[in-house]
């Protein structure tokens, strides 16, 4: 069922780069827009005709992956609920090629013309800046992510990915925290380098630790203490092979 104008406008204002924006400003916006349900692992087609395209995640979860010739796939990132993706076509480059975008659970994807998004700007710096800022967020999580792949074994890249998961899907519960999204070892491993077999063995270790239990494929933190520990760890240079 189409969404309705003022269902359409509440989402859109909860983008975080567009939540400063009027109740006008919104409707225009709205209008300009089109919206995508998408199925749980479903790809969102990302390759359209007329030039540059922005997105925005009102509902759900979308995974940014590179698929890679032996049938496997790098995540580049996960674009929670509230935020955007695609945002170098403002500067006239397109998302990448060969980057595809996967709903990780049931969502709800807008899709904007990037010149609808620049008059935006124009007329709203305030937009600009939010998205410089959103940019320099994930330009610190990136650089964060290559020192732990260059200074970090298995064990710890992949605590450290629970706990960061845990701050932004997490549920409480009342045994604990819960990651409600049913992560495969796969996607844990494309997500911090590593082959499934060896995210595996990790998961494995953290379970025997008590940190974490899994059921039903959902993550449940059951040691918070322990997975920080296990997170910080730093071992000698010649361990690091994963």
């Amino acid at each position: 069922m189409p969404l309705s104008l003022e269902e359409k406008v509440r989402l859109l204002s909860m983008v975080d780069v567009f939540e400063q924006l009027s109740r006008e400003e919104l409707e225009d916006l709205a209008h300009r827009a089109s919206d995508t349900h998408l199925r749980q692992g479903e790809d969102l087609s990302t390759r359209q005709e007329g030039g540059g395209k922005l997105y925005a995640v009102k509902e759900g979860r979308v995974q940014l992956y590179v698929a890679l010739p032996n049938d496997g796939e790098v995540t580049l990132s996960v674009v929670e609920e509230g935020s955007i993706f695609g945002e170098m076509a403002l500067t006239g480059e397109r998302l990448g090629e060969d980057v595809s975008a996967r709903a990780l659970v049931p969502s709800l994807v807008c899709t904007l013309k990037t010149e609808d998004v620049k008059q935006l700007i124009e007329s709203n710096p305030r937009v600009g800046l939010a998205m410089v800022r959103m940019l320099s967020e994930r330009l610190r999580d990136a650089e964060a992510r290559l020192a732990e792949l260059a200074h970090k074994q298995v064990p710890a890249r992949l605590a450290n990915l629970i706990l960061k998961l845990s701050a932004t899907e997490g549920i409480m519960t009342r045994d604990g925290i819960r990651i409600d999204t049913p992560y495969s070892h796969r996607q844990l491993g494309t997500m911090i380098g590593a082959n499934r077999e060896v995210v595996t063995r990790a998961m494995i270790g953290l379970r025997e630790q008590g940190a974490v239990e899994v059921v039903g494929r959902r993550i449940h933190l059951r040691d918070h203490e322990a997975l920080e520990r296990e997170a910080e760890a730093r071992p000698a240079a010649r361990n690091l092979i994963t």
